[in-house]
């Protein structure tokens, strides 16, 4: 059946954003919806890290956040007087593999506008002040049922795909009644924004506060702003914690009263809760709708944009380049071991810093165990996917399948002036050091997929030292449009072997 539109985007916050613009830029017919009018006013998110940078550059917008951005100087675990336990540094102008800073932290409603201008000069319709009513599942295709807030007016119409991107309260996952488990971490913690009205002095660096009378985090965002965490102790009301009183109080060893104004003071649960299932039919969840996590890891948004890249790219290629609808299967099966992983380690860094807490109140820091240590910190390096569409259906280094492979092409000192995506394409990519000579059913294949061969010579090599790297250890890459690396050549595997694995992953 033709559906008035292949895809229907609920929630335009930043994963729903990203996923409309993604969409849009592949020319998929997609409506977005959100109830609010405009866009938040309050800062929500303040972190994005590299691959998140990577991801807008595929839309040519990673300017929005370098221009509204400050790179963070480390992470740190302190005690009660603000001596570190450990933590790590980040040096001035360090790229990671991905050809970004690892970290930067910004101010989320000067982003969100921009991202919204872009938004509503794409070819995806939208739809704001618009309340979602009921999803009607049909044989092959939803009815949506809406309704315009301003002026009461009813509307439906139809849509192939539905993607729940409308937070922690869903509606999305209320109507089509996904399951949520709860992973044991549920706390409240009062959030503070400040607007400094002197010069700062404050830290660049963020910080988890391991004070045995409270535990706080400290985040320097982008300047003029600075946050607070503080969790709230057994007996404390909500009401009492938002007085401005309390928040001098509380903010008082860093600043005084009049160096700030309160932007924002909430109470929040910060808690870890993931649904069961990230789709059902044709219905996906992604973001704060399907997972939920503290925020100590400050991947909340990015979570959400990795779902969205990961979605997207497998909803194009099934609706614009006719790849088999089983490719959408592996959402779910990426996602969410992914997600479960960045929701997990969210919750350990909180449990670390109750666990400094406690040692720090016996003036015994370094009893904290080693593992607890470990998978605080750990928590902060992302793992390759596990399994989906990988060679053989699953990580392995040697053919270091579910990583996401290097983008710095050209290096000038600390800058990078080439990075490699802008050579990819947006589709599937072969990487090899030389010409693959392919047979009439390989080039079949590779032109059906709609994929791009890149031989990247000993010239380009010589001044890409992360990309030369990659490649001294295997001679061909098949590189997924998400740029995770679905497969490398290697002594045991010839690119015939990629080749045929792939076909068999895809379905075709």
């Amino acid at each position: 059946m033709k559906t008035d539109y292949d895809v229907t985007v609920i929630g335009l916050g930043p994963a729903g954003t990203l996923t409309s613009l993604l969409l849009s830029d592949s020319s998929v017919n997609v409506i977005g919806i959100d109830k609010e009018k405009d866009i938040y006013s309050l800062p929500r998110a303040v972190t994005i890290d590299d691959e998140g940078l990577r991801v807008l550059q595929r839309l040519n917008l990673e300017h929005i956040y370098l221009d509204n951005a400050t790179a963070i100087e480390g992470a740190y675990f302190l005690d009660d007087k603000l001596q570190k336990l450990s933590g790590m540094d980040i040096p001035s102008g360090h790229l990671t593999s991905n050809g970004w800073a690892p970290t930067m932290l910004f101010h989320q409603p000067y982003t969100d506008a921009l991202l919204r201008e872009e938004l509503l000069k794409s070819t995806c319709s939208i739809k704001l002040e618009t309340e979602l009513v009921d999803l009607i599942p049909k044989v092959d295709h939803y009815i949506v049922k809406t309704q315009n807030l301003a002026n009461g007016e009813e509307k439906s119409f139809s849509t192939q795909y539905v993607v729940g991107a409308d937070g922690a309260s869903s509606k999305v996952r209320n109507i089509m009644e996904f399951d949520q488990e709860d992973l044991d971490y549920d706390k409240n913690w009062l959030v503070v924004d400040v607007k400094l009205n002197v010069e700062n002095t404050l830290p660049r660096f963020a910080a988890q506060i391991c004070d045995p009378k409270r535990i706080c985090t400290y985040i320097p965002s982008h300047l003029p702003f600075r946050r607070w965490e503080f969790i709230l102790l057994e007996g404390e009301s909500k009401d009492d914690m938002l007085k401005e009183k309390k928040i001098q109080e509380l903010v008082s060893p860093w600043l005084k009263p009049e160096e700030y104004d309160i932007i924002r003071a909430a109470v929040y649960r910060f808690h870890s809760l993931m649904t069961k299932d990230f789709r059902k039919d044709n219905c996906f969840l992604i973001g704060d709708a399907a997972h939920q996590s503290p925020p100590f890891m400050g991947q909340g948004m990015m979570s959400g944009y990795r779902d969205s890249l990961n979605l997207s790219w497998k909803l194009i290629s099934v609706i614009k380049n006719s790849f088999p609808s089983k490719l959408l299967d592996s959402f779910e099966e990426e996602r969410k071991p992914h997600s479960r992983f960045v929701v997990d380690g969210s919750a350990a860094i909180g449990k670390l810093m109750s666990a400094y807490a406690d040692a720090v109140e016996r003036n015994q820091p370094s009893d904290v165990p080693q593992e607890l240590i470990d998978r605080g910190y750990g928590s902060f390096a992302l793992p390759p996917l596990q399994n989906g569409i990988l060679y053989k259906g699953k990580s392995d280094r040697t053919s270091m399948a579910g990583s996401i492979f290097p983008q710095p092409l050209r290096m000038e000192g600390m800058e990078c002036s080439e990075r490699l995506d802008a050579l990819l394409g947006k589709g599937f990519c072969i990487v090899s050091k030389k010409e693959i000579d392919l047979n009439s059913e390989q080039k079949e294949f590779y032109e059906k997929i709609n994929s791009k061969f890149l031989v990247l010579e000993e010239s380009i090599l010589n001044s890409s030292p992360l990309v030369k790297e990659v490649m001294k250890k295997n001679d061909v890459y098949i590189l997924r449009p998400d740029r995770h690396i679905f497969g490398s050549t290697s002594d045991k595997i010839t690119f015939d072997n990629l080749t045929e694995d792939l076909k068999e992953r895809l379905n075709f």
